[in-house]
């Protein structure tokens, strides 16, 4: 058997899969719901609480699915991402996996299957808050929407191999999660720095807002610090779990 039929495997029979399937396609089918019926539902307290809210949109369909994606999916993925690249964990298991196969196979399928769940995952949510959000609100640009959708995958393969990163210099599989969460919301936050945002991963965010909304292809330089820093990322964990002692 090999390593990533392994790691499929052991995806489909630890149900993580599963985990991130219902985070992403609960939030999917809440965004629009909430975009649609939300007014009426603060109408229900009052017509100062309906003043105070902005009008809705079918824009917000997807953008209210987006928000809850990018955070508490976001941690889905660093859970699921951290069981599955902090393999030094335990040690039993470390010392199995390392006296049969090297580090850069261990970790290479390892990351692939943890970015491509975490990406089918998120993909699934969207076409449930697209097609939500046309039945319930208004069809929106379909092109917009898959392109601001590859670019949300490319940050999420950049969000798994910080998580790789996070796991050479930890072991414990809930401290490279919160680590990695940690750090992504750092970079958000760098990108209150004037000039600075449209470098970041994080730009890729709000990549499909900008984009459904009319606003112009400007995230080429997101989208090359992202290449980068996920090669570089993947690179320096091979070499540092290399000659970690286990």
């Amino acid at each position: 058997m090999t390593l990533w039929r392994l790691e499929l495997l052991r995806l489909w029979r630890t149900q993580r899969w599963l985990i991130l399937l219902a985070v992403f396609a609960s939030f999917g089918i809440l965004g629009p719901l909430t975009a649609r019926y939300l007014p009426g539902l603060m109408e229900s307290f009052g017509e100062d609480a309906v003043g105070a809210l902005p009008p809705m949109t079918a824009v917000d369909g997807i953008t209210q699915y987006m928000g809850n994606a990018a955070q508490i999916g976001m941690l889905a993925v660093a859970f699921v991402g951290a069981a599955a690249l902090a393999f030094d964990s335990k040690a039993e298991m470390a010392v199995f996996l390392r006296t049969r196969a090297s580090v850069r196979d261990i970790l290479v399928p390892r990351y692939v299957v943890s970015t491509l769940a975490s990406i089918a995952a998120f993909v699934v949510g969207m076409v449930i808050a697209y097609v939500g959000t046309g039945v319930l609100l208004e069809w929106l640009d379909v092109g917009s929407v898959l392109v601001g959708t590859a670019l949300f995958g490319l940050y999420l393969a950049f969000a798994v191999a910080l998580v790789s990163l996070t796991a050479s210099f930890l072991r414990r599989v809930p401290a490279v999660a919160m680590l990695s969460v940690g750090a992504l919301i750092v970079l958000a936050l760098l990108g209150l720095v004037p000039n600075v945002a449209r470098w970041l991963p994080s730009e890729l965010v709000g990549a499909i807002d900008v984009l459904i909304r009319g606003g112009e292809f400007e995230f080429w330089r997101s989208i090359l610090t992202t290449a980068v820093l996920t090669v570089v990322m993947l690179v320096v964990s091979i070499r540092r779990l290399k000659v970690r002692e286990v």
